[in-house]
């Protein structure tokens, strides 16, 4: 099994950078944006297109976000791994992200 990211690797490899994620089941799909000051932004593409903002912090080596409207305003925290793909990771909570470098 593959070993979750700690804090620093998350904030390094994920934060500040554009995300493009999707459902492990692969029914909601979009894009994410988490930005160094601690706020966020997050666009849901499928089925139905949705934009939300909010901010994320990181709780031991959790990655945590809240938004405005998604999910009723809930906080909720997971854990990461790397994927198999460069630039792929996956969370606990299901979904896959991947990230996108600048210029590709």
């Amino acid at each position: 099994l593959a070993a979750d990211l700690t804090a620093d690797e998350i904030r390094d490899q994920i934060v500040g950078r554009d995300i493009f994620w999707w459902e492990n089941d692969g029914w909601h799909a979009g894009a994410l944006y988490l930005l160094p000051d601690g706020k966020a932004e997050v666009s849901v593409e499928t089925p139905d297109s949705a934009r939300d903002s909010g901010r994320w912090t990181m709780k031991g080596n959790e990655i945590c976000t809240n938004w405005k409207s998604v999910r009723g305003g809930e906080m909720k925290c997971y854990s990461i791994q790397r994927g198999k793909g460069r630039g792929q990771f996956i969370t606990s909570g299901g979904n896959i992200f991947v990230v996108h470098e600048v210029g590709v």
